[in-house]
């Protein structure tokens, strides 16, 4: 008997190893995704390294809104609900990338999912696709909420699932087993567990279209950091023109809205890795999002259509005297801080000198900073450039036409109303709709509008919704501001 038990632990070994090794064939081993010199299809759809965290099997995800549209905004059937532009005859929505794990192709978000902007001109015109805008319409927490709300629906089975799949798609066998068997109560299982970890945003207000809390899931998640009840609420940044963040060496440079790092290379992977990138996939992924780096720092937005070139009585005609006046009112009370020759461009403006909402500064903290820096134990990702400022960076103004609402939480909802004392600005508007506003510069946000009908209700007597601070520019005359407001316009 004794001389068998070392065969038997051999073969049950050998089991063990074969088996291990046919679930990474099957189930787990990356694929590449198909090359594109494309550098706005790399964007819109490459893989970020996170499908084994991150992704649904991609028939789960197709069926998904069909079986549980009331979960989405609105009860609306399918992925346009959350905003995400889908380009005609594409396969998914911006920013979705489909990557193969194995034999199972899956599907999880990239950075063009928050990075994606629209507009139209006009109610009645098509919306225009914006890559790396800011978000305009885009709801990530919608999404969030929609797929652990579905799997926790006790419809959530393979039998109602597999007969979704199987009404549009002729399964083989082998991939029907691997559905019903093991994907799809796993998926179930997967999502049920993704409920817990986001059950603090349900004490939290919501994000809404465009918006998104970036660094409280970092915390809690990845640095297992206690929930402590801040609030992190703030738009999503457009990734134009970086190059000007950078700068030319002079100055340290600053990124996201409160300047928490000094590293671009930095900010693209953490955000690779808050949105679900593994030390496993980073090798495999560490190019494209240098690609994604490069392209962020060279991409511009699209120019205004705000011109004095427009005939006289076209709502986005603009008078040139009013443009000369404004360049120059725009040289004295913006320029210091928004233009790249400005000598506090770029820089971390102390939150008492600017007043507005303290909500996003006081999310991050010294200990969030020690934390990522020493993330991941048993992996090195070489983080160093985290800090802890107690101020707002001083952006650039690329794009300024299409970066509405205003300020780090999109509270503002126009030009106009941000050269308004904060008493003077609106409480509430609708964010969220992409229709410019030609009379005011952002986008449309007055309710009765087709915002309220679109959009999402921002109430700036929320937490973190505050409207306060940023006076510049508010005590000029009342046609000095129609001047400087033909002056962005332009930007």
């Amino acid at each position: 008997m004794s001389l068998r038990w070392p065969k038997i632990l051999a073969w049950f070994l050998a089991g063990v190893v074969t088996l291990t090794l046919v679930a990474w064939f099957v189930l787990l081993r990356p694929v590449d995704q198909p090359h594109t010199n494309d550098p706005i299809q790399a964007f819109n759809h490459g893989s970020i390294g996170n499908e084994e965290r991150e992704g649904l099997p991609y028939w789960i995800w197709r069926v998904l809104p069909q079986m549980f549209p009331e979960y989405l905004p609105g009860k609306a059937d399918g992925y346009a609900a959350l905003g995400l532009y889908w380009e005609a005859g594409a396969e998914l929505p911006v920013g979705l990338s489909k990557k193969t794990l194995g034999v199972i192709p899956r599907v999880a978000p990239n950075c063009a999912f928050c990075h994606q902007g629209s507009y139209r001109l006009t109610a009645d015109d098509p919306a225009v696709l914006v890559p790396g805008g800011a978000g305009t319409r885009v709801n990530p927490q919608a999404y969030l909420r929609f797929l652990t709300d579905a799997g926790q629906d006790a419809r959530f089975t393979s039998d109602a699932m597999m007969a979704e799949i199987t009404a549009i798609y002729d399964m083989p066998l082998w991939e029907r087993l691997l559905y019903r068997y093991l994907l799809i109560p796993f998926t179930r299982s997967a999502l049920q567990e993704r409920s817990k970890d986001f059950a603090w945003t349900y004490d939290r207000p919501d994000w809404g279209p465009g918006r998104i809390d970036p660094f409280n899931p970092v915390k809690y998640d990845n640095l297992k950091m206690g929930d402590d009840g801040t609030i992190g609420n703030s738009d999503m940044m457009p990734l134009w023109n970086l190059d000007q963040a950078l700068g030319d060496g002079t100055r340290v440079p600053v990124f996201h809205w409160d300047g928490l790092t000094t590293s671009l290379r930095e900010a693209v992977v953490s955000g690779a890795v808050g949105d679900g990138l593994t030390y496993k996939a980073f090798p495999a992924t560490e190019a494209h999002l240098i690609r994604v780096e490069t392209w962020a720092r060279l991409q511009q937005p699209p120019p205004s259509p705000f011109s004095p070139r427009r005939r006289p009585g076209d709502p986005y005609y603009l008078d040139p005297d009013d443009l000369t006046a404004g360049k120059a009112l725009y040289a004295a009370y913006c320029a210091e801080c928004h233009d790249p020759a400005g000598p506090r461009f770029r820089t971390v403006i102390p939150a008492l000198e600017l007043g507005t909402d303290r909500h996003r500064l006081e999310m991050w903290n010294a200990e969030a900073v020690e934390r990522y820096h020493a993330y991941e134990e048993g992996y090195h990702w070489g983080f160093e450039a985290f800090q802890d400022k107690d101020g707002y960076v001083a952006t650039e103004l690329t794009g300024l036409w299409l970066k509405g609402p205003y300020l780090h939480n999109g509270s503002v909802p126009t030009l106009r109303d941000l050269l308004e004392v904060p008493e003077r600005r609106p409480r509430v508007f609708y964010r969220g709709w992409d229709q410019v506003d030609p009379e005011n510069g952002g986008f449309v946000s007055q309710p009765g509008s087709a915002a309220e009908r679109q959009g999402w209700r921002y109430d700036t007597a929320v937490d973190g919704n505050g409207n306060g601070g940023h006076l510049f520019g508010t005590e000029l005359s009342a046609e000095e501001k129609e001047q400087l407001l033909a002056y962005l316009k332009t930007l």
